[in-house]
C-alpha cells in the first residue's frame, strides 16, 4: 500500500415522500415511502502534491449543471479544480428525479421542487469539504473480485443477428438459439486504511443497471447498491462507495422480491473478500495520484427544430386525448402514450442540442497508486467499458459511467444496425461510444506504468 493521507464522509440525500422518482416513464403518481435511505459519499485523497475528490451519489444521474455546481463550491471552500472532483451517479431507479425529464405525466412533474437540485449541491460541497477535514495518514490499495452470476447481458441475438429485448431471463425453451452478449462480471474494490489498518474507506466498482425491486416502484430506495454498501459498512466498518461500471445493456438476473438485498448482499460479501485480501498484502513503497480531464465531441443524431418537434409533441397529445374519449383497453391506449413520451423526449434533445450536431462532453481520469478511475457520461454499453479495459496498461482499470453528466444511452456502432431499445432512444449517433473509448485510452495512457 502506498502513503496517503485520506478523508471520507458522507451526507442524507433523501427527498421528501411525495416527490417524482426517476429511472421509470410508466410511474403515474409520486413516491409513496422510503425502503432505504439515499447518501452522497466523498472520498477526498491527498499525496503531499496532489488531491483529488471522488463523490458518489445513489442518484439516477449526475446532470452537467449539478456537476458544475458542486465544482464550483468545491473550488470555493476547498480549493480543488475541475479535474480533481469527480461526481458519479449510481442510477438507481429509484431515486429522485433532479432536473425536469419529459417522461413523467405533467401531473407527476407538479410535485417536483428545484430547490432540491440546489440543496442537493450544497450537501455534496459539505461532505466534500468534511471529508477535506477529516484527512489522516492511510493506506491505499486496490483488488478485484468476481461475481458473474448476478448479471446477464439484455440486448441477445437472434439467428438473424437482430436484438430482441430481455428485461429478464427467459425460460430455457425461449432462450434457444439465441446469441447473449458480455457483461463485465469484475467487482472493483479500493480499500481505504488507516496506520493501524482499520478501514477508513472502501469503494466498489460492479456493471450491473440497478433496477431491482419493479415491484416497489413508489418507494424510495438506493435499490442494489445500497445494500452492498451497508454490508461492507457494518461487517468492515468505515464508509463505502460505489461507482457503476459499464453497465447500459446489463442488467441483474432478478428484479422482484428480496432481489436488490440478496444480490446486494453477495455482491458486499465479494467485495468483503477482496478487502481481507487487500489489508493483509504487502506493503509498496509510497504512490502517487492524478487527476486529468478532457472535452470530446460526440455526434448527434439528426434532430427536427424546436417548433418541428413542438407541433410533433401538440400532435400527439390531440392524438392521446381523441384515445382517450374512446372507450377502450389499457393495450390500446398504451401506443399513443409512448408516442407522445418520444415525441416530448425529441422535443428536450432539439432545445439542448440547439441546432448543434455534436455535444461536449467530458472524460476524466483519477490515478489512485496502481488503480485508474476512468469516468464517462452516460449509461455506457458493457462492450465499451471492456475495450478500455483491454487497452489500458495499468493494474487496476476502474471505469465509472454515469460520471459528471449524462447523454443517455452510449451503444457501440454496431448496436445501431442490431436495433432494440437503447440505439432507439439515444440522441448520440453512431460512433459516439468508440470515440469516448479513443478518448478514454488516450487520457489514461499518460498514467499507465
Amino acid at each position: 500500500m502506498g502513503e496517503f493521507k485520506a478523508g471520507v464522509a458522507k451526507v442524507n440525500i433523501t427527498p421528501p415522500v411525495g416527490f417524482p422518482q426517476a429511472g421509470y416513464g410508466g410511474r403515474e403518481k409520486c413516491s409513496e415511502t422510503v425502503d432505504d435511505e439515499l447518501y452522497a459519499k466523498a472520498l477526498v485523497l491527498e499525496d503531499g502534491e496532489q488531491e483529488i475528490a471522488l463523490v458518489t451519489t445513489d442518484l439516477v444521474k449526475v446532470p452537467a449543471e449539478l456537476t458544475q455546481q458542486v465544482r464550483a463550491g468545491v473550488q470555493e471552500t476547498v480549493g480543488l479544480s475541475a479535474e480533481q472532483v469527480l461526481l458519479c451517479a449510481s442510477h438507481t431507479h429509484f431515486g429522485p428525479v433532479v432536473e425536469p425529464v419529459y417522461y413523467l405525466p405533467s401531473e407527476v412533474m407538479a410535485g417536483f421542487d428545484e430547490n432540491y437540485e440546489q440543496q442537493l449541491a450544497r450537501k455534496i460541497v459539505g461532505a466534500v469539504r468534511l471529508a477535506h477535514d477529516r484527512r489522516r495518514q492511510a493506506r491505499v490499495a486496490g483488488g478485484q473480485g468476481q461475481a458473474p452470476e448476478l448479471v446477464f447481458n439484455r440486448r441477445p441475438k437472434k439467428p438473424d443477428g437482430q436484438v430482441t429485448m430481455s428485461w429478464r431471463p427467459p425460460p430455457p425453451e425461449e432462450a434457444a438459439g439465441l446469441t447473449w452478449g458480455p457483461t463485465d462480471p469484475t467487482v472493483g474494490v479500493l480499500r481505504v486504511e488507516d496506520e493501524n489498518g482499520n478501514l477508513l474507506a472502501a469503494l466498489i466498482n460492479f456493471a450491473c443497471h440497478p433496477v431491482c425491486g419493479v415491484d416497489r416502484l413508489y418507494a424510495i430506495s438506493a435499490d442494489y447498491p445500497g445494500y452492498a454498501m451497508q454490508v461492507v459498512e457494518q461487517v468492515a466498518g468505515g464508509i463505502c462507495l460505489f461507482a457503476l461500471g459499464c453497465a447500459g445493456n446489463v442488467v441483474p438476473i432478478e428484479r422482484e422480491g428480496s432481489a436488490r438485498r440478496w444480490i446486494g448482499t453477495a455482491l458486499g460479501a465479494e467485495a468483503l473478500k477482496v478487502l481481507s485480501w487487500l489489508s493483509g498484502g504487502s506493503r509498496p513503497a509510497p504512490a502517487r495520484l492524478s487527476a486529468a480531464l478532457t472535452t470530446v465531441e460526440l455526434p448527434l443524431k439528426p434532430l427536427p427544430t424546436v417548433e418541428e418537434a413542438q407541433r410533433e409533441v401538440e400532435e400527439k397529445e390531440a392524438l392521446l386525448r381523441q384515445w382517450e374519449a374512446t372507450p377502450t383497453s389499457v393495450e390500446n391506449i398504451s401506443n399513443p402514450r409512448g408516442e407522445l413520451m418520444r415525441a416530448k423526449y425529441i422535443l428536450g434533445l432539439a432545445k439542448q442540442a440547439a441546432g448543434r450536431t455534436h455535444l461536449p462532453v467530458e472524460v476524466q481520469v483519477l490515478g489512485i497508486g496502481a488503480t485508474l478511475l476512468i469516468g464517462l457520461p452516460g449509461e455506457v454499453f458493457v462492450e465499451l467499458g471492456l475495450a478500455i479495459k483491454q487497452h489500458v496498461e495499468a493494474e487496476q482499470v476502474f471505469v465509472v459511467s454515469l460520471s459528471n453528466d449524462c447523454p443517455g444511452y452510449v451503444p457501440t456502432a454496431v448496436a445501431y444496425k442490431e436495433g432494440g431499445y437503447e440505439p432507439e432512444w439515444t440522441p448520440l449517433a453512431p460512433g459516439a461510444g468508440e470515440a469516448l473509448v479513443e478518448a478514454a485510452v488516450t487520457l489514461a495512457q499518460r498514467f499507465s506504468p
